[in-house]
């Protein structure tokens, strides 16, 4: 394991986590304006809102380590919204559709999370915002993995 120990390279891990938080609030965003269904509304509204409280307290945890935070989605989260876009476009089944690009996104989320939690040497009160970061995306997935099955 090649732990990132320098404070650019953890400061470069949480702007990558924010940079994701980011992603998932516009996704889960775009994923509430792709349903029918008002209980799928609901809930991706309040995931984009959860990911926008996780973009905030990360914000704030690379101000206090002295760095800058990132502003920007990523091109591949672009690319993903499009994707749930052009997906929900084209499918008889909309939302099954949507629920299973919010599924895919939070495990690609949750992959990020345990790379940085795994390879980052971050200090405690760091590694308690991430783990409970992560323990709520994984909720959201477990949420999403079982919606695609009824939905």
């Amino acid at each position: 394991m090649n732990v990132k120990e320098t404070r650019g390279e953890i400061l470069d891990q949480l702007n990558r986590l924010l940079t994701i938080n980011q992603d998932a609030k516009e996704g889960y965003e775009k994923a509430s304006e792709s349903v029918e269904d008002s209980e799928l509304k609901s809930l991706f509204l309040t995931q984009s809102a959860q990911r926008a409280e996780f973009a905030q307290e990360l914000d704030r945890e690379i101000r206090a380590l002295g760095g800058e935070p990132s502003d920007n989605t990523s091109i591949a989260a672009d690319l993903h919204r499009a994707w749930i876009s052009i997906k929900t476009a084209f499918s008889s089944d909309d939302d099954k559709a949507t629920v299973q690009e919010c599924h895919r996104g939070d495990k690609e989320a949750l992959n990020t999370y345990n790379s940085v939690l795994q390879e980052t040497d971050l200090s405690a009160s760091t590694r308690e915002l991430l783990l409970r970061h992560k323990q709520s995306i994984d909720t959201a997935n477990s949420t999403m993995a079982r919606l695609a099955l009824v939905v």
